[in-house]
């Protein structure tokens, strides 16, 4: 090349990545080095513990599976479970942010959306009351940010920046960014033939971006209509979401660190689930459904588990089922 090189990328020799590695293996075992806890404890334990910090996790699902529950929920048990210093910021292009925020009362109250909003009639005085304390006493105290505007992945990117920059000035070394993105095909240009562009595009983004600034990054995204194909439906052998369900899916797995599916069996009106003939519906309470978490990709760990959870959605909770028991499926 003519003259001058104007930049290189740095290298590392092997014995500094050793003594690294070295330092994190000893910085878990003393646990000054922990990952991100959720509120379901067989969630952590199938993936090391929590949500590492530089980490991408992507959950799929059809639409009604939970998924967007899934990351209501974790927004604030993230906050409720570490004492970590880190703020949520969350990209919803489906749901403006103060409805999301009504999703967090709803589950807090125990009190379902059309009580919540409907009026006069269905909401009691004191349940307004509670209502507007949990948003002065609890609510408050989490350090979430929404951004409810569809835009392009450059606009994710010089955001994520700009946000991160800012909150790290205002808390200092240590801190870190959890990054929510409610869901792919909703980023700004995703639209006909460009769709998978754009999707390649945001996930390389974050790849780069998680190696530049202190984040973990939790995308959903939708799932394909393969599932529902009569041949599919009519085959328990084959009925449960595969990576090819995934909309995108050779960008998802690329770029993802952990891949999960949400998948709720009931809506396909299905007797039973999958090979093993799983429960559809709560054995100790025929009108709860269940919900199955399939982790079809786990880089630091195992892959194939499938999680049994119970479906709380009117409560927009999603709540473990036999904690200590999991399923293994083909991936």
């Amino acid at each position: 090349m003519a003259g001058k090189l104007s930049k290189t990328l740095k290298y590392k020799h092997i014995r500094k990545a050793g003594d690294e590695i070295i330092k994190y293996i000893d910085d878990r075992r003393q646990g000054t080095v922990t990952s991100l806890k959720t509120r379901w404890q067989k969630f952590n334990d199938a993936i090391n513990g929590g949500l590492e910090w530089g980490s991408i996790i992507t959950i799929a699902g059809m639409s009604g599976s939970g998924k967007s529950s899934i990351a209501n929920e974790l927004e604030t048990s993230l906050f409720d479970h570490n004492s970590d210093t880190f703020s949520v910021l969350s990209f919803n292009f489906e749901m403006l942010a103060m409805k999301q925020v009504g999703r967090k009362l709803s589950g807090k109250l125990e009190l379902t959306s059309t009580q919540l909003y409907s009026g006069v009639d269905s909401l009691k005085d004191l349940d307004f009351q509670r209502a507007k304390y949990i948003i002065e006493d609890t609510i408050d105290s989490y350090d979430i940010y929404y951004v409810d505007i569809p835009g392009t992945v450059e606009q994710i990117y010089n955001t994520i920046k700009k946000f991160h920059t800012t909150e790290k000035k205002k808390k200092g070394d240590g801190y870190g960014s959890v990054i929510f993105l409610d869901h792919t095909l909703l980023t700004k240009g995703a639209t006909g033939a460009q769709e998978r562009e754009i999707l390649s595009r945001l996930y390389k983004m974050f790849m780069l971006i998680k190696k530049e600034l202190r984040l973990t990054v939790i995308i959903l995204s939708q799932l394909n209509r393969g599932i529902e194909s009569p041949e599919r439906m009519s085959n328990p052998l084959v009925h449960y979401p595969m990576k090819k369900d995934i909309f995108g899916s050779d960008a998802v797995f690329h770029g993802s660190d952990v891949v999960m599916i949400s998948h709720k069996p009931y809506m396909l009106h299905l007797q039973s689930y999958g090979p093993s003939h799983l429960p559809v519906t709560n054995p100790l309470e025929n009108e709860q459904a269940m919900i199955y978490w399939h982790i079809i990709k786990n880089r630091e760990g195992e892959a194939g588990v499938v999680l049994s959870m119970l479906d709380n959605l009117k409560h927009s909770k999603i709540d473990e089922y036999n904690p200590t028991g999991n399923i293994k499926f083909e991936v």
